[in-house]
């Protein structure tokens, strides 16, 4: 239990901001935590294996099946990238449409060959949202910078 009380622990405080200057620390503290809340653990499920299709590959052969030489993909990819980051969320109702087609496209892809690859073990997600931690107060100390 004590392994899953480090992991749970670690989850909760993740999004924590660290206030460091920086530089090396050093440090050999006790300190007594209250962990308090619940934790719920969802069953596992049976994804497609999609992340181990080989983004720069796939790419690289596309590119060539479309007849794109390379300067002019690398051209057109830094344009698109540049017009999608300046675009934002406000993106126009041409781009929206474009996406439509790029989504059927993925979706036509994961029914006919995404769902034929064997599927692979995905651990369910552990919600902790009312998972609290507390560092109980002890003798308060500053961290110093360790001399490099």
């Amino acid at each position: 239990m004590c392994d899953n009380l480090m992991a749970l622990i670690g989850k909760a405080l993740k999004d924590e901001e660290v206030q460091l200057e920086p530089g090396r620390y050093e440090f050999d503290e006790v300190v007594t935590l209250h962990v308090s809340g619940s934790v719920k653990k969802e069953n596992d499920t049976l994804c497609s294996p999609t992340v181990s299709i080989p983004l720069i590959a796939t790419l690289a052969l596309f590119w060539e099946k479309s007849g794109i030489t390379q300067d002019h993909a690398l051209r057109m990819l830094k344009e698109a990238i540049s017009e999608a980051l300046s675009a934002g969320k406000d993106t126009s109702e041409e781009i929206q449409s474009r996406m439509k087609h790029v989504e059927k496209a993925i979706q036509t892809v994961k029914e006919g060959l995404l769902d034929q690859l064997p599927k692979v073990k995905r651990c369910g997600r552990l919600i902790t949202k009312d998972l609290r931690v507390e560092l109980l107060p002890v003798e308060e100390e500053t961290l110093e910078p360790v001399a490099a």
